[in-house]
């Protein structure tokens, strides 16, 4: 599960762009079983690594307190007791209420604050949703690992995995989409970068800043941010352009183009011999090219060996029937800065106009492209 950096303080401090004018605010309520009598009120601002201290109190004798704070924007606030618990709010009402039971700090309530309450129904379903998902991966990976592994029991954990995954990003995605908050849809596209491919997480950020375009300079900024991150990331930079073409000799010394395979569905998968997760992977290639290699689709398999001997038994060990091309210079390969590899395997779908169709497909992944596209 590749995971961007851009946490929620990165995400939480763009608020400062944004032009709207909210005022003065009071957050006021009652905490029980406070570990500390300070209650204090903190800020995400822009540019901050900390959140900044907006005002702080002590608490009543019956747990009650009131907090004020001054904004020009909407923006991610904490209330947080003074070396306890915290929790979050949107500060998109003039007055606030919290009433928290320290002892059970996650099961906090709002009033006043329909993004609030928006917010800590979503913090509720994310851990929900989540959890079931990372048991998922580590299942997945521990079978990866594991040598002579049930093939049956790999393909239904991995099927799990990616079933779980694709309603988890769903689950983000209605989340973005239904949002009537900036701070809200800031928030959970922090949240996104976890398990969302770049290419969707900058479709939603781009929608959002259409959406909230009389309140989206935080979203532009984040736009920005987003963009400048990924101009070097395969996905973003292959996806949905002209393939880069290349002329590599095969494994008889045959000039072969990938051009040459114009009209057909071609998966370009970069591999090599000494490559162990590409070895791991070549089962699932070599499942996906028997299915479906009568339905105008092929592999071409691109070696970053620099072993001729080594590269030919791997082919072999691995039965790996489609065409092969290399030029043995291993990561000096004329692809690699072509296809901008930074690791593999690493793979490309290629469609008959030459147009890259899917990057990165492994496992689950590629058979659910495949089937999607060769119907």
């Amino acid at each position: 599960m590749k995971q961007f950096v851009l946490g929620i303080v990165l995400v939480s401090t763009l608020f400062a762009c944004q032009q709207k004018k909210y005022g003065a605010f009071i957050v006021s309520g009652k905490i029980e079983n406070s570990p500390s009598n300070k209650i204090l009120l903190e800020a995400l601002p822009f540019g901050a690594q900390q959140p900044v201290v907006v005002d702080s109190t002590t608490l009543a004798s019956n747990g009650n307190f009131e907090l004020r704070g001054t904004a020009t924007t909407e923006g991610l606030y904490l209330l947080a007791i003074e070396n306890g618990p915290q929790v979050l709010f949107i500060n998109d009402s003039k007055d606030i209420k919290v009433v928290m039971d320290a002892h059970h700090y996650k099961t906090y309530t709002t009033n006043g604050s329909a993004a609030s309450t928006a917010l800590h129904q979503f913090l509720e379903q994310y851990s929900t949703k989540f959890d079931p998902l990372a048991d998922a991966y580590l299942q997945a990976d521990s079978l990866q690992n594991t040598p002579h592994a049930d093939s049956a029991l790999s393909a239904s954990v991995n099927l799990r995995k990616e079933t779980l995954l694709k309603n988890f990003n769903g689950f983000l995605e209605q989340t973005i989409k239904e949002s009537t908050s900036p701070a809200l849809t800031y928030y959970v596209i922090g949240k996104a970068f976890k398990t969302m491919q770049p290419d969707a997480i900058k479709q939603l950020t781009d929608a959002s800043v259409a959406k909230f375009k009389d309140n989206a300079g935080g979203l532009m900024r984040l736009q920005e941010i987003i963009n400048g991150q990924m101009a070097t990331d395969p996905k973003i930079a292959l996806m949905n352009k002209p393939a880069p073409d290349f002329t590599l000799a095969d494994t008889s010394g045959k000039m072969v183009s990938l051009s040459s395979l114009k009209g057909k569905y071609v998966l370009v998968d970069f591999w090599a011999s000494w490559c162990s997760p590409c070895r791991q992977e070549n089962p699932n290639v070599v499942a996906a090219y028997n299915q479906f290699k009568d339905k105008n689709f092929t592999v071409l398999g691109v070696s970053l060996d620099n072993d001729k001997a080594a590269w030919l038994k791997a082919i072999h060990q691995d039965h790996l029937t489609w065409a092969h091309v290399s030029d043995l210079k291993q990561w000096q390969s004329s692809v690699v800065d072509l296809y901008k590899i930074t690791g593999i395997p690493f793979n490309v779908l290629v469609n008959p106009q030459g147009i890259i169709i899917g990057v990165e497909l492994r496992g689950v992944a590629l058979q659910n492209k495949l089937a999607e596209v060769l119907k």
